[in-house]
């Protein structure tokens, strides 16, 4: 079969739905080829053919295709580009006539259908209906069609409306070709139903995959879609066919086909206004063959259906695309699992590829494995390209049950409440009792993981008391020699990744995880700081400001550190204007040194480098450069700087917070004083102060060491791919993160693997558009935990507020920092906030962050700072526009849009 501009040349222009070559997409677009699969299946479908996307091609003109092929010049933003070049195209296309072969062909396969003379004619895109985009209502239908000429009138106007200005801003936003697209057109017989309505196989809002949702209304299913009744909700248990509930809507109007064809909107009688449109047989009907049809493609779906007389009749089925993904591997057991993202707890949401998630699952088995848990168990899974982590067995257990909410909150606000609202609705699924014999012989089990654990944990906790009371009673707590610990156990392991001399040796020894590894070095002078936080906390809750201002203006605190040293660098380049120039035209960092200054600056940079060079924009995706690797990511971010802040200033900041907080130690020392026993007490407040300040310092130390052996992983994966890549078994370095860990592992070997890598990257791109939740189960049901406020503005935004104060201003959305900053006294507002965002808080005026807690990089910083900020406010970057005024309340957790949206 050839091609000949799009078109397949043998291809027929039209095909009836039960042909075998109707399942063909590229021939009758997703609506037909999915029609087809259920008609060759036996699944009642009305009668009916398809005007293939060979007729499209053979209609569409030379001049048209020219027109079409000009929308590829828009972003998807351009809504008056993109209206003005549709425009243009559509009235091409409607100028335009078939060739008389299509005609003739429409004609004879209406004229063989005696059924019935009325038809639905609906549009069937190559590019719809898609696991990953459904593009669903982009292209028209119309309803109840009489008459040959009008069918091929309706069929033209199907293919019309391939470029209406949402479905040519749709393919943009998704990459799809407006070229390579086409569309074929379904004609079948009209059907007269009773009901119409839809039936998703797994629950769209919560994304359940065992409760199926059904919405259903009287007549044409026309108004459920454009929202003008108010449909019935039912609820199903899929599984056993239990209604969980069944919410009649209050429906006032009833399309229907007209004898003399089109439709129209009735009213219906008021004992039909409210009342259930469908039996309860009739409901459990419908979810059985929406089991079945779940069955036949592999995935949920989303299912159009009638009834008439009784007899349920398919309109259409295509996959749900908004679902997340369920965790994999799925438990071995039938009970429910919980799973909690490892990326929330460390302020990085975003998807990662595939080699990333196995070297993640090898670490976090190792883990769990060397403390003393079942090494069988599946304790980290994946889901939309993210880790989550298995919580089920503590859930489990009643004493941790209780407070397991209350401790995952202090860590991330949305998995406490998420966890809290699952337990809440189906605490017994957790206290399910195993029967007797399960539960004799598994006590010895149980035993012996706790004695394991116990005995891994126990000189640890020695060394813990000991660090942490010597800092309360004995010699403070030194940072540098908490960061030298630290530094020494970081590079220590990264040796060990490095240490065999080939490169297969090198790949393996990231997945045979050291033990080393997951035994961390103590951290008694954290939490002797962290105790001492809350000693003081609760000494002064009539001077919470004087507590705050402890904890900032900390020296040796490490994202400090990194901004102070980011700062100082940009003071350099401020000295020699050839380097600033290179730097606005982001040149590389040996043309930076061939221009005036460009040497002394290399050396700052260098300097900076051999410090924090094993740093990262989101470190914890090991597929993303270090700063070593790729200078041009800190140099981007040193020019942003450089633009945005003045020479010194950040020097000057960091002092005046270091006075405030001296200051704010000698208030909280004389208020000691004025009390009962005010000696004694100013001295024990004195030692506080000091514990939680040298303490304090150190809450970034364990990310600075580990961030070593993140950069062995990142250097020796890129090493096997630049390694691949140059005898041909990759196409390029960066596909190495697109294998599986076994398949590396045969690759290295000299084994031939067939891997679709593209299908594997635009998987990825997927995932990375999707917004992931905090908590998820084994059922796919996606908890994001909506935190709740009082008296919360119309409007506003909920969080956590994790810096108090409150602050008005213009926001500013920030997706890459690497490219992007911030104006003086602007809001900020960001995806995540790991040490590759801090910089820009120096310009900041407030935050508001999507992910994060108490403890993640940007509210540490925001607190050092001072800056009122707000963190895990779900889909902030798409909520809050670049431009809009907002304020920021990061006492109370709110973020209020003092201008709408609308106004934009």
């Amino acid at each position: 079969m050839s091609e000949l501009g799009g078109e397949r040349v043998d291809d027929p222009t039209v095909v009836s739905l039960t042909d075998p070559e109707a399942t063909d997409r590229e021939l009758v677009g997703g609506k037909g080829a999915n029609l087809a699969r259920l008609a060759t299946s036996g699944f009642p479908i009305p009668d009916g053919f398809c005007v293939t996307t060979a007729a499209y091609q053979r209609l569409i003109d030379t001049p048209t295709r020219a027109a079409i092929a000009s929308l590829s010049e828009f972003e998807p933003t351009n809504s008056e580009a993109i209206a003005d070049a549709g425009a243009t195209v559509r009235r091409k296309i409607r100028a335009l006539e078939f060739p008389d072969e299509v005609r003739n062909s429409i004609r004879r396969m209406l004229t063989t259908d005696e059924t019935s003379s009325t038809y639905a004619v609906r549009s069937s895109a190559t590019a719809e209906d898609l696991p990953e985009a459904s593009f669903a209502g982009q292209q028209e239908t119309f309803l109840n069609v009489r008459g040959e000429d009008a069918v091929i009138d309706r069929v033209r106007a199907c293919m019309v409306s391939l470029f209406t200005d949402r479905a040519i801003a749709y393919r943009a936003e998704n990459g799809i070709s407006h070229e390579e697209v086409s569309l074929a057109v379904v004609v079948q017989q009209m059907v007269s139903p009773d009901v119409s309505g839809v039936l998703f196989t797994a629950n769209p809002m919560t994304g359940n995959r065992h409760v199926s949702s059904v919405e259903a209304c009287r007549g044409l299913g026309e108004p459920l879609v454009s929202g003008e009744v108010n449909a019935d909700g039912i609820k199903v248990d899929a599984r056993t066919g239990e209604i969980l509930s069944y919410e009649a809507g209050d429906q006032r109007i009833s399309v229907r086909p007209q004898p003399s064809g089109g439709t129209e909107t009735v009213e219906l009688p008021s004992a039909d206004q409210s009342s259930p449109v469908l039996t309860d047989e009739q409901v459990r009907a419908l979810v059985e063959v929406g089991r079945d049809i779940e069955a036949l493609f592999d995935r949920p779906q989303d299912v159009e259906w009638s009834l008439a007389d009784g007899d349920v009749t398919i309109l259409q089925a295509r996959p749900i695309t908004s679902l997340f993904p369920l965790p994999s591997p799925a438990p071995a057991d039938d009970r429910l699992h919980v799973y909690i993202s490892m990326g929330h707890g460390q302020s990085f949401a975003e998807a990662m590829p595939p080699l990333v998630l196995d070297v993640w699952k090898s670490y976090v088995r190792t883990m769990f494995t060397e403390y003393g848990f079942d090494p069988d168990t599946r304790w980290a899974v994946e889901a939309g390209g993210r880790i989550y982590i298995d919580v089920t067995s503590p859930l489990r257990f009643g004493p941790m049950r209780k407070r397991f909410p209350e401790r995952m909150g202090e860590a991330n606000e949305q998995m406490g409440a998420a966890i809290g609202d699952l337990l809440d609705r189906r605490s017994e699924e957790f206290q399910r009792d195993r029967t007797l014999s399960e539960r004799v012989a598994s006590v010895p089990t149980a035993a012996s993981s706790a004695g394991s654990l116990l005995k891994k944990l126990l000189p640890q906790m020695r060394t813990v008391f000991d660090g942490s009371f010597s800092a309360f009673i004995g010699e403070p707590v030194s940072p540098e020699r908490e960061r030298a610990r630290w530094e020494t156990w970081g590079k220590n392991v990264a040796s060990r990744v490095r240490r065999p001399d080939d490169t297969a040796g090198r790949v393996r020894a990231i997945f045979d995880v050291p033990r080393a590894a997951t035994r961390f070095p103590p951290m008694g002078g954290l939490i002797a700081g962290t105790v001492a936080q809350g000693m003081l906390e609760e000494r002064f809750t009539d001077a919470p400001a004087d507590v705050n201002a402890l904890g900032r203006g900390l020296p040796h605190e490490m994202l400090t550190k990194i901004n102070l040293g980011i700062s100082d660098l940009a003071d350099v380049a401020r000295q020699y204007p050839h380097v600033v120039d290179a730097l606005n035209r982001r040149a590389s960092l040996d043309e930076i040194e061939s221009v005036e200054g460009g040497e002394t600056f290399r050396s700052a940079v260098t300097a900076f480098l051999d410090t924090f060079g094993h740093r990262a924009t989101g470190e914890l995706d090991i597929s993303r450069p270090r700063w070593q690797d790729d200078p041009s990511v800190l140099l981007a971010i040193v020019q942003s700087t450089v633009t945005s802040s003045e020479k010194r200033d950040h020097r000057d900041h960091f002092r005046e917070l270091e006075r405030e907080a001296n200051a704010a130690a000698e208030r909280l020392e004389r208020r000691a004083g004025q009390r009962f026993l005010g000696s004694f007490r100013s001295r024990l407040v004195r030692q506080l102060i000091r514990t939680y300040r040298g303490g304090i310092q150190t809450r970034e130390y364990p990310k600075y060491g580990v961030a070593y052996f993140l950069t062995a992983w990142h250097e020796v994966i890129r090493d096997a791919g630049q390694m691949l890549a140059s005898n041909g078994a990759l196409s390029t370095l960066e596909d190495v993160w697109f294998l599986r860990k076994e398949e590396l592992f045969d690759l290295i070997d000299g084994e031939s693997v067939d891997v679709d890598v593209a299908a594997r990257r635009a998987e990825f791109r997927r995932h990375a558009s999707m917004d992931a939740p905090p908590v998820l189960t084994s059922e796919g049901e996606a908890l994001r935990g909506e935190v709740t406020r009082e008296e919360v503005p119309e409007g506003a935004l909920v969080g956590t507020g994790v810096s108090d104060g409150a602050v008005e201003g213009v926001a500013t959305v920030v997706r890459n920092p690497s490219d992007e900053t911030i104006e003086k006294g602007e809001i900020l507002v960001a995806p995540s906030s790991d040490p590759g965002w801090t910089p820009l808080f120096l310009n900041a005026a407030g935050v508001v962050v999507e992910v994060g807690g108490q403890m993640s990089h940007g509210s540490l910083v925001a607190r050092e700072y001072g800056i009122p900020a707000v963190v895990s406010v779900r889909n902030a970057t798409q909520q809050i526009r670049s431009g809009q005024r907002i304020r920021v309340d990061g006492t109370n957790g709110i973020v209020e849009l003092v201008e709408k949206q609308s106004e934009w």
